[in-house]
């Protein structure tokens, strides 16, 4: 019992060394800070005037018609774009006109280069060296006999992750 009381008490009295705090340096710390995206509305997927019971396509490639969003940010920076398509058009009296979006309804555009993507699913590119990308919306109105008169709109929303470069 001695030798274990002799071995605390070597230890009790070197642990302070052990344990007094190492004095702090001063390091650079590397923080990388990601400028924003910027996602900018350049003109809205109009379907214009449709007849009752007669289906109206817009095609992707209609440069009066189609949908269109820029996306700015870091040249090259890779990102993920998702759309989430409303299953109907609204209108002010609650009437519903359907829509549907096919899988050729997106187009990405950066720099000479086109992609068409179903814009159902995640799409993921790069932006371009002047660190812009534009996407394109067509769809298909798909009026019922008989249909109510009237305007009809709906929310497209667009989420984008900057996945880096």
């Amino acid at each position: 019992m001695g030798r274990f009381a002799i071995a605390v008490l070597a230890a009790s009295i070197l642990a302070p060394a052990w344990a007094s705090p190492a004095r702090a340096q001063r390091r650079p710390v590397p923080v990388i800070v990601v400028p924003p995206l910027t996602v900018l509305a350049v003109s809205d997927l109009s379907f214009g005037t449709v007849l009752p019971g007669i289906p109206s396509s817009v095609s992707v490639n209609d440069p009066h018609h189609a949908g269109q969003f820029e996306i700015q940010g870091p040249a090259g920076a890779s990102v993920r774009v998702e759309l989430l398509l409303p299953s109907a058009l609204v209108a002010d009296g609650g009437a519903l006109l359907p829509v549907r979006f096919g899988h050729a309804d997106g187009l990405v555009q950066v720099g000479g280069h086109s992609i068409q993507f179903d814009p159902h699913a995640p799409v993921i590119a790069a932006l371009g060296s002047d660190g812009r990308m534009f996407l394109r919306l067509g769809g298909t109105a798909l009026p019922g006999l008989p249909q109510t008169g009237g305007s009809y709109s709906a929310t497209i929303s667009l989420t984008v992750y900057n996945l880096g470069s």
